[in-house]
């Protein structure tokens, strides 16, 4: 039996995540006696032709696609025809968030089988059952198998069983030794710019023991305690890696990689207190500096935070998303703007590098919503004058299948509720992260949507300048990770501002000024001729500079006071730019929302909304069901 799995791209540069998520299903084929080939071409990145032309060589029998967001559909639609088309006999199977939209990839694709939920238990019995049959129907009663029938109707077995904890991401770094370029996973703490952003405020990350260390990311666990209506998610619960195994897979990085960095890419870490304070014990002993990914605010105590930042921890990020109270009802966070303020007031009072992360856009969101959104990242981003406030990462929800927010766009008719409208979405989303704001699910117009993320922007800048002073804050943007250095190592976690401190003032990417939908806002773009910006020690590039290079954005990093008093008449400017530029729908929009008296609006959980006042998942087969409720 000759099987393969393949992972796709996921960022348009190669993920430092490593694929957890293939390496463990590789790992448990083997620990059940059956052979498998890794190909890694996210973090490869061979041409699509290549790609292809390696599958086709090894000409597997089954063919696993690991297609971890549904951003990945047009590339896995396109490589599954291809391989289908030159090898008719090779068995393929998609797994991971992508097969939410099972029915339109059974349908569309060169695909035969989709797995849901957890793919080791479920793939492996699909390789077993590939040994004596290669009739797509055969497969029908394997849990977590979704496929068409002889008559074509998509028919589930229902989920694969997950896996005890102690089997959660049991991978073997020698199969990514064997396939990917390594230096993308363990990366130089230190390079010319200094050390890792992660670390870039902790004085300990700079002991002379650290120089010529590594950083990772491994897991700490995986799932999630909550169910966020934007967010999909296979995985029931959360189950959390035994201390121990997690203890031994730090040694074994920091002994076969050189690893004293690590972060940990959970979305849930340190819910559990008792494996926290195990953890925390535990790491200590092994003088290792870590950032955290994802931690819930109302998880987490002074006291906790006293004893993460005494193991080791230089860095934590929370899942915030909002200011506003009736936004954390839509997105069912089960969180308080007072948990977020508590968070952000423990963590910044420890010395602890953290970053506001919002998400705009979600329904009910409006004008007076963004402004609570504002009135918290100003509070949040001036508790003390070493905060950069440009620590913030602004994204636009973006509906995933398998979310309630998925389905209330469906029942608006922003997606459609037939296959083609369906798939055309899957193909509008492919390659785009949440920086990219496809559709508008606000009752808003988009233009006064869309100047949402620059107004909270200015509104913080505004408020630090104000408290601590332009020339410091200058001082601190000038220091902040040697910000006008030309290269900048990026995470690919954050949108801006923050993304333009990872990516440097003389490395800001081209955009040109369309809209959102179309590409992006004026003001959150760069126009730019790729004209460097030199910078000599703490001198911060002249306005006169930024405008010659057309470089706005920098203009709105670099000197926020300029922009500031313009806060206020931001959406008559871009009224009358688009007047000037042929938009009179958008001008139209705005002026018919503003004299139309608002809807009323019902702040509750948006997975209630569709479930109780929408009439739940309409316009789907019963084995569609389960998929579009996600876990």
């Amino acid at each position: 039996m000759n099987i393969m799995m393949v992972t796709t791209p996921i960022r348009p540069v190669p993920t430092s995540f490593p694929p957890m998520g293939s390496l463990s299903i590789v790992k448990y084929l083997r620990t059940q006696g059956l052979d498998v080939e890794f190909y890694n071409i996210d973090a490869n990145r061979p041409t699509y032709e290549d790609a292809v032309q390696h599958i086709i060589d090894a000409n597997p029998d089954v063919l696993g696609i690991s297609s971890v967001v549904s951003t990945a559909y047009s590339y896995t639609k396109q490589l599954s025809l291809d391989v289908k088309a030159a090898l008719p006999n090779t068995l393929i199977v998609v797994g991971g968030n992508l097969a939410a939209s099972a029915e339109i990839i059974l349908q569309r694709t060169g695909t035969d089988i989709c797995v849901i939920g957890e793919g080791e238990k479920a793939f492996f019995d699909i390789c077993k059952r590939a040994e004596t049959t290669s009739v797509v129907a055969d497969f029908a009663d394997i849990h977590g198998a979704t496929l068409l029938d002889e008559h074509g109707h998509m028919v589930e077995a229902g989920f694969a069983q997950s896996l005890p904890k102690s089997e959660v991401y049991n991978y073997d770094y020698a199969d990514l030794e064997e396939t990917s370029d390594m230096s993308v996973f363990f990366m130089d703490a230190f390079d010319e710019n200094g050390v890792f952003p992660w670390f870039e405020k902790d004085t300990r990350a700079f002991e002379k023991h650290r120089k010529d260390k590594k950083v990772t990311i491994i897991p700490g666990s995986k799932g999630c305690v909550a169910r966020c209506t934007f967010c999909h998610r296979w995985d029931k619960g959360i189950r959390y890696i035994p201390v121990d195994q997690v203890i031994e897979r730090i040694k074994e990085v920091m002994e076969k990689y050189n690893v004293g960095f690590l972060g940990f890419g959970d979305e849930n870490f340190g819910t559990d207190s008792r494996w926290l304070k195990e953890f925390c014990e535990k790491v200590k002993e092994l003088d290792v500096l870590w950032h955290v990914g994802g931690m819930r605010v109302n998880c987490i105590t002074p006291d906790e935070i006293t004893m993460m930042k005494d193991a080791g921890c230089c860095s934590i990020n929370y899942g915030m998303e909002t200011g506003s109270p009736d936004i954390l009802q839509v997105m069912e966070k089960k969180t308080k703007i007072e948990d977020n303020r508590n968070a952000m007031r423990w963590t910044v009072g420890a010395k602890i590098q953290t970053v506001v992360q919002l998400v705009l856009g979600m329904p009910g969101e409006s004008t007076r919503t963004a402004v609570e959104s504002a009135e918290f990242c100003k509070y949040a981003l001036t508790l003390d004058k070493s905060q950069n406030p440009n620590d913030l990462s602004i994204n636009y929800a973006q509906a995933l299948p398998g979310t309630p927010l998925y389905e209330y766009a469906r029942h608006l008719g922003l997606i459609g509720d037939d296959l083609d409208s369906e798939e055309e979405y899957l193909e509008l989303i492919s390659d785009k992260n949440a920086s990219d704001a496809t559709h508008n699910f606000t009752d808003a117009p988009r233009l006064v949507c869309f100047l949402w993320r620059p107004r909270i922007r200015l509104e913080v800048l505004g408020a630090y300048v104000k408290k601590f002073g332009l020339a410091h804050y200058h001082k601190v943007l000038a220091h902040d990770g040697n910000f006008f250095k030309q290269s900048r190592p990026i995470s690919g976690y954050y949108n801006e501002p923050k993304l333009s401190m990872e990516r440097g003032a003389e490395n800001q990417e081209v955009k040109d000024d369309r809209l959102p939908g179309e590409r992006t806002l004026v003001s959150d773009s760069i126009h730019s001729r790729r004209e460097r910006l030199e910078a000599d020690g703490d001198v911060i590039p002249s306005l006169w500079k930024l405008l010659k290079g057309r470089k706005f954005n920098m203009i709105l990093i670099c000197h926020p006071h300029l922009v500031y008093p313009f806060r206020n008449v931001m959406l008559p400017l871009y009224l009358l730019l688009s007047l000037t530029r042929g938009r009179f729908r958008d001008v139209g929009d705005v002026l018919k929302w503003a004299v139309l008296p608002r809807k009323k609006v019902t702040f509750q959980s948006l997975r209630r909304t569709v479930e109780k006042d929408m009439g739940g998942y309409v316009g789907t087969t019963d084995a569609m069901n389960p998929l579009r409720k996600g876990r």
